[in-house]
């Protein structure tokens, strides 16, 4: 990720120290090019944002570390497939959990009587908070989630950029997670015994 590790070194051992300016002068060397694989990675350029943000803000939080690290790029590469794989991992939990959920509604005469109350309760939840969307960021989780239309076929149905689609989406995505994780849905799933690895 970097053609000059020597450089990199110095600034690791610079920011270890406390630097300020080094660690501002090896964001700007890095930043974008930890972007640009971070957006390969999501397909979301709010996450991969967030995602770059976040390995920098690791690397300040840890710095007294970073004196003994001897290949920077390789350690900074690292940290950025750690939180985007931690991303990865929630996010596709999310969307199987929504799916078992509804999938488990849809077929009630499979399951019991108090199974089928707790899967009712369930897409009762996602339907509210689907709701509680702007009607565009609505629109695009719907196309995404439940249609299963890539960003381009979404764009084109709406009229809008697959940019503005990507940004409505991560939007949509964050604000049902927050949502339904607070009111507990996940406890629901499992009680129903659709425990999601």
């Amino acid at each position: 990720m970097n053609k000059e590790p020597n450089s990199d070194r110095v600034l690791f051992q610079q920011i270890g120290a406390g630097n300020e300016q080094a660690f501002k002068t090896y964001f700007d060397l890095h930043k974008f090019q930890l972007f640009k694989v971070a957006l390969r990675l999501t397909k979301l350029q709010d996450i991969a944002e967030e995602i770059t943000q976040d390995v920098f803000l690791s690397l300040w939080i840890s710095r007294k570390h970073l004196a003994k690290v001897e290949d920077p790029a390789a350690y900074l590469y690292r940290v950025l497939l750690n939180k985007t794989a931690a991303y990865l991992k929630k996010e596709a939990n999310q969307r199987r959990i929504i799916a078992a959920a509804q999938l488990q509604y849809r077929v009630p005469g499979t399951n019991t009587t108090e199974q089928t109350v707790d899967s009712n309760e369930s897409l009762r939840l996602i339907e509210k908070a689907l709701d509680q969307l702007p009607p565009q960021q609505k629109n695009v989780y719907r196309l995404s989630q439940q249609q299963g239309l890539s960003n381009d076929e979404i764009a084109l149905q709406l009229h809008i950029s697959p940019h503005t689609v990507r940004s409505h989406l991560a939007k949509a995505t964050e604000f049902m997670r927050n949502f339904l994780r607070e009111r507990a849905v996940i406890a629901y799933v499992i009680a129903g015994c659709i425990f999601i690895h």
